[in-house]
């Protein structure tokens, strides 16, 4: 499942209509995002490839062993050359890598809890800096941010929206998400959030019908592979 496919029409439809029946009741503006990865994870690509290399060199001199095992000579087999060797981890490391680019499973197993955080909370605070986020006249933009690779949520506020939610608030929202995310059921995902946060904001920020104009687009962001 990636960004591209992780809602269908219908369903992106659904949520944005949460997001206009929240923003009805609170003058916050509430953006939803979804990402297929936040990070590139590279090196764990990249480590990937040299474990299986090194698995393929291992396998190599062990058949090569069982063979003289059997041929009752260790004269009889001839050992790897260099160039054979060589040709080994080359072709290890190119496979590897490319299994651990498609095969997200095999990837998530060599990345680590902390590098994955961190990479969310960068692409998170990405998306919020430049999906205009910032710039709504009151300061109430509150983003709903999604990466699926690695499970992980995160909800950001600008500083009036902040003032009414505190960091206690943000974590609710989060685990909120997360509970749903868990279970694969990704409207939910978004629509319990959205209205859990309209029912937190709405008392503080109400909306008002003759200054509360829809800044920003009720719609999900999408970011294949990553934003």
């Amino acid at each position: 499942m990636n960004a591209s496919t992780a809602l269908s029409d219908e369903q992106a439809s659904q949520v944005a209509e949460a997001i206009g029946q929240a923003e009805a009741r609170t003058s916050a503006e509430i953006v939803c995002a979804v990402a297929t990865e936040s990070g590139r994870y590279d090196r764990s690509e990249v480590l990937c490839g040299v474990v299986l290399a090194a698995i393929s060199l291992v396998v190599a001199h062990t058949f090569r062993f069982f063979n003289q095992l059997e041929q009752g000579s260790f004269e009889e087999v001839p050992a790897l050359g260099p160039a054979w060797q060589v040709g080994i981890l080359v072709g290890g490391v190119v496979i590897g890598t490319v299994l651990a680019s498609y095969w997200h499973g095999l990837r998530q197993v060599l990345v680590g809890s902390g590098i994955q955080r961190e990479e969310v909370d960068r692409a998170a605070t990405y998306v919020f800096a430049t999906s205009g986020m910032t710039a709504t006249r009151q300061g109430t933009g509150v983003l709903i941010y999604v990466s699926l690779f690695e499970r992980r949520v995160v909800v950001l506020a600008d500083h009036a929206a902040l003032a009414v939610l505190g960091e206690s608030g943000l974590e609710t929202l989060r685990d909120t998400a997360v509970s749903h995310l868990k279970r694969g059921a990704m409207v939910d995902t978004f629509v319990e959030t959205i209205n859990q946060a309209a029912d937190s904001l709405s008392e503080k920020l109400p909306a008002d019908p003759g200054q509360n104009p829809d800044e920003l687009a009720n719609q999900v962001l999408r970011f294949h592979p990553r934003p």
